[in-house]
C-alpha cells in the first residue's frame, strides 16, 4: 500500500510558479507608487475648502486649466492604480489561506470604494475641463464643494473596508506565518488607524499604497525562489 504524496500547491501556494507571483506582486508595487504619487499631488496642490475663505480658493482653483488638467491626470492614475490592486490582491489572497474571502472581500471593496471617491473628487474638473457648456463659476463651486466632501467620504468608507483586509493579513501572519511578522504588524497598525474613520482618513489613505508597494515588493521577490 503506498502512502499518498502531499504537493506543495497544496500549502497556501508554497508551489506557485515564479510568474504566478511575480506579476501580481510588480502591480503591486506599480499599485502603490501610482496611487501615492496621485495622492500627494492632489493633497499637496488642492484648494483649501475648510476655511472661510473656501469657496473663493475653489474657483481660483477651478479656474485655472492647469488645474483642470492635473486633477484629472491625477483621477486616471488612481484609477489605474485600483485596476492594479485587483489583480495583486488575488496573489495576496492565496496567502491567507482558508481566510482568502475576507481579503478578497475587503480588498474588492476598497478598490470600488476608491474609484468612486477619484469620480467623485474629479469629475468636476473633468467635465470643466472636457465640457463646453459646463462654466467654472460661483455657482457651479459649490457643486464642487460638496463632490470634493463626497470624495472624502468615500476615501473613509475604502479605508474602513480596506481595515477589514489588513486585519486579516495580520491574523495570518500571526497564526500561520504566510506573511512575513513585519507585514502583519504594520497592516495591523493601518487598520487599527483606519477605526478613526474621518479624522485619520487623510493619513491612512497615503498608508495604505505604502503597504500595499511593500507586500508587491515581496511577492515579486517570493516569485523566483519558489520552488
Amino acid at each position: 500500500m503506498t502512502t499518498p504524496t502531499t504537493t506543495p500547491a497544496a500549502h497556501g501556494g508554497a508551489g506557485e510558479s515564479p510568474r504566478r507571483t511575480l506579476w501580481p506582486g510588480l502591480a503591486g508595487v506599480a499599485s502603490g507608487v501610482l496611487m501615492l504619487v496621485a495622492l500627494l499631488v492632489i493633497f499637496a496642490g488642492g484648494p483649501d475648502t475648510e476655511g472661510r475663505d473656501g469657496l473663493r480658493e475653489t474657483l481660483a482653483f477651478y479656474s485655472d486649466d492647469g488645474n483642470l488638467d492635473r486633477t484629472e491626470g491625477m483621477a486616471v492614475m488612481l484609477l489605474l492604480s485600483a485596476l492594479l490592486f485587483l489583480w495583486f490582491l488575488g496573489a495576496l489572497a492565496r496567502l491567507a489561506g482558508n481566510r482568502s474571502h475576507l481579503v478578497l472581500a475587503g480588498g474588492a471593496v476598497y478598490a470600488a470604494l476608491l474609484m468612486i471617491a477619484t469620480l467623485a473628487g474629479s469629475i468636476y474638473a473633468i467635465s470643466a475641463n472636457n465640457t463646453d457648456s459646463f462654466q467654472v463659476g460661483p455657482g457651479t463651486a459649490m457643486v464642487a464643494l460638496l463632490l470634493l466632501d463626497m470624495a472624502y467620504a468615500g476615501f473613509v468608507a475604502a479605508m474602513a473596508a480596506a481595515a477589514v483586509l489588513l486585519f486579516t493579513v495580520w491574523r495570518v501572519a500571526v497564526t500561520t506565518r504566510a506573511v512575513p511578522a513585519w507585514l502583519g504588524w504594520c497592516a495591523f497598525a493601518i487598520a487599527v488607524l483606519s477605526l478613526a474613520g474621518p479624522f485619520s482618513a487623510w493619513l491612512t489613505v497615503l498608508l495604505m499604497p505604502l503597504w500595499t508597494l511593500a507586500a508587491g515588493l515581496l511577492l515579486a521577490l517570493r516569485g523566483p525562489a519558489a520552488p
